[in-house]
């Protein structure tokens, strides 16, 4: 159940990132005489998918052990978030990104095995 949690929320959070980042600068915020906001939907979706998100994180924080979730989820997403900016914002990855994410695969491998 772990992982499928796992799976789920790296889902929701690099979604609603992905949805924000297309919405671009969408949110308008009024206070004149009445609150008033708005966006369009691919920022609303957005906001929605990182609601998710950090719903599920609340949950997956308090069931299983810290230490080990918080490295593993954070180094998945950042991967995930990587590829993404390369495939659908044709964001370039150099050798520094490429490093870094061989580094995080290592320690993503060490904390989840070395830890049985």
């Amino acid at each position: 159940m772990k992982y499928i949690l796992t799976v789920i929320y790296v889902f929701f959070t690099t979604g609603g990132i992905t949805l924000m980042k297309l919405g671009g600068d969408s949110l308008k915020i009024s206070v004149k005489n009445t609150l008033s906001i708005g966006m369009n939907w691919y920022t609303f979706f957005g906001f929605l998918f990182y609601l998710c998100s950090f719903l599920l994180w609340q949950k997956m924080l308090v069931k299983y052990d810290l230490s080990i979730m918080v490295p593993i989820v954070t180094g998945i997403v950042q991967i995930v978030v990587v590829l993404i900016g390369y495939l659908i914002f044709k964001e370039s990855i150099n050798i520094v990104s490429l490093i870094g994410i061989v580094l995080i695969i290592l320690g993503i491998i060490l904390m989840a095995f070395g830890s049985r």
